[in-house]
C-alpha cells in the first residue's frame, strides 16, 4: 500500500511514534520514521553488488511529491547502470574513475607497444570499468577499493595484485596531469592485495619440448600460426618480436634477423642469425605472404597476442604435461643451451638481452657466429627427441 500525504502529516504531529519504523512507496522508496516521529525519506536499492540506503531527504522539508519525483529519476539511473545518487548530487561536480581511465587510455597507454596496450584493455574491460559507477573517484575509501580488491582475489589472487599495479599506474598518471587531486587508493599497499606473482620457473626438457613440436605440427592451425611457435621454440623469442615481423627485419643474404626497437620488450635492437633449420621455414613464409609474416585474418595484421595465445592454450590441453606457456621455451632454450656449453654472455645476446654493466655501454658486438652454433646444436638435439618420440609412438 503507497505511502499518503494524510497518514505522514497525522505521523508528524506526534511528539512520539510506536509503529512501524518504515512505511513503503514501493519500488525501494520508504519513508523511515524514527521514535521521535521524525520521517526521512530514503531509497532502498542494490547498486554495483552493493545494498544502498540513499537518504532523499526529511519530510516536510522534503514532500511525498518531490520525493518520488527524486525516486523516479533514481530508478531511471540505474536502470541506465549509473549511481542513483546522482539525481542528488548532480554529474559535473567530481571526476569518475571512468573518466580516468578513459584519459589515462587516450593520453598514455595509446603510446605504449600493442601488447602492453592489449594487457590493460582486457584488465581494464574486465575489472575497471564495471566499477565503481558515477562514483567521485576521489571519495572511494581505502576500505571499498580494499574490498573491491578481495572479490578479484577470490578467484585469482595474482590477477588482483597485478590489476593493483595497473590502476594505481592510471590515479598516478591522473593526478600527474592535475585531473585530480588525489585518491585514498594511496593509503594501500601492494603487498596486502591479492599475491604477487612468482618469477618463472618452468623448464620444458628435450623430451616435453619435442611433444609439443609434434603436437603443433600435428595441428589443424594455418601455416603462419604453425610456424610462429615452432621458430619461437628454435630461436627463443618474445613471441611479440617475431609476431609482428615484416619481411625487411630478415637479412636472408647474411642471415640475420633484426628486430627494431619499436618492436622489443626493453626499446633495444636485438640481432639474431638465422640458422640452418629456420631459412627454410622463412623463405615459404616469404613466398606466402607481403609485409607482416605472420598475419591473422586480415593479411595486412599481424596474428594477435590473444589468437596466439589461445592457439598454445589448446595445444597445451592435448598434452599430459605440466603447465607451461609459449614464454617458458626462452628459459628452456637458455637452459639447454647452457648445458650444451654455449657461453653465458651468448645466450644472453640469444634471448634478446643488453650485457650488464660497463659492458652493456662499450661493447656491442652480438656474437653471431656464435649464436648461430647454439641455436643449430640445440636445434640438432630437439630433432633427435622428436625423431625418438615419433618412433616410440606418442
Amino acid at each position: 500500500m503507497s505511502i499518503t500525504d494524510k497518514q505522514l502529516k497525522s505521523i508528524e504531529k506526534l511528539s512520539e511514534y510506536n509503529g512501524p519504523s518504515e512505511l513503503n512507496d514501493g519500488e525501494g522508496l520508504v519513508a523511515k520514521v524514527s521514535p521521535k516521529a521524525n520521517i526521512t525519506f530514503q531509497y532502498r536499492c542494490r547498486f554495483n553488488g552493493k545494498n544502498k540506503r540513499i537518504r532523499i531527504g526529511k519530510y516536510p522539508r522534503v514532500s511525498l511529491k518531490q520525493a518520488r519525483q527524486i525516486h523516479k529519476r533514481m530508478l531511471e539511473l540505474k536502470e541506465e547502470g549509473r549511481n542513483p545518487e546522482i539525481a542528488l548530487t548532480g554529474e559535473t561536480d567530481f571526476v569518475t574513475l571512468k573518466q580516468c581511465l578513459d584519459y589515462w587510455f587516450d593520453n598514455k597507454v595509446s603510446t605504449l607497444k600493442e601488447g602492453t596496450r592489449v594487457l590493460y584493455e582486457s584488465v581494464a574491460k574486465n575489472y575497471f570499468y564495471p566499477a565503481f559507477h558515477d562514483v567521485d573517484v576521489e571519495k572511494i575509501t581505502a576500505r571499498e577499493w580494499m574490498v573491491w580488491f578481495d572479490e578479484i582475489a577470490k578467484k585469482n589472487p595474482k590477477t588482483a595484485n597485478s590489476a593493483f599495479s595497473k590502476m594505481r599506474a592510471c590515479l598516478s598518471y591522473c593526478k600527474s596531469k592535475f585531473l585530480i587531486d588525489g585518491t585514498h587508493f594511496e593509503k594501500i599497499k601492494q603487498q596486502d592485495v591479492g599475491e604477487a606473482p612468482k618469477a618463472g620457473d618452468r623448464v620444458l626438457s628435450l623430451p616435453e619440448l619435442a611433444k609439443v613440436w609434434i603436437a603443433i605440427e600435428r595441428s589443424k592451425a594455418g601455416t603462419s600460426t604453425k610456424n610462429l611457435h615452432l621458430m619461437t621454440m628454435l630461436w627463443g623469442n618474445r613471441i611479440s618480436e617475431l609476431r609482428l615481423a615484416r619481411k625487411e627485419h630478415f637479412d636472408m643474404v647474411n642471415d640475420v634477423w633484426t628486430v627494431p626497437p619499436e618492436i622489443s620488450k626493453m626499446n633495444n635492437t636485438i640481432r639474431r642469425p638465422i640458422p640452418k633449420h629456420i631459412k627454410p621455414m622463412l623463405e615459404r613464409l616469404m613466398n606466402i605472404y607481403d609485409g607482416f609474416l605472420f598475419p591473422g585474418a586480415s593479411l595486412n595484421v599481424p596474428l594477435s597476442i590473444s589468437a596466439a595465445n589461445k592457439y598454445i592454450r589448446r595445444i597445451r590441453e592435448t598434452l599430459p604435461l605440466s603447465h607451461w606457456r609459449t614464454h617458458d621455451f626462452r628459459r628452456s632454450i637458455s637452459t639447454i643451451c647452457s648445458e650444451l656449453g654455449t657461453a653465458p654472455h651468448v645466450v644472453e645476446k640469444m634471448l634478446g638481452h643488453d650485457l650488464g654493466g660497463v659492458l652493456a655501454v662499450y661493447n656491442k658486438h652480438d656474437w653471431l657466429s656464435e649464436q648461430k652454433d647454439a641455436y643449430e646444436g640445440f636445434a640438432e638435439s630437439l630433432f633427435i627427441q622428436v625423431k625418438k618420440e615419433l618412433n616410440s609412438g606418442t
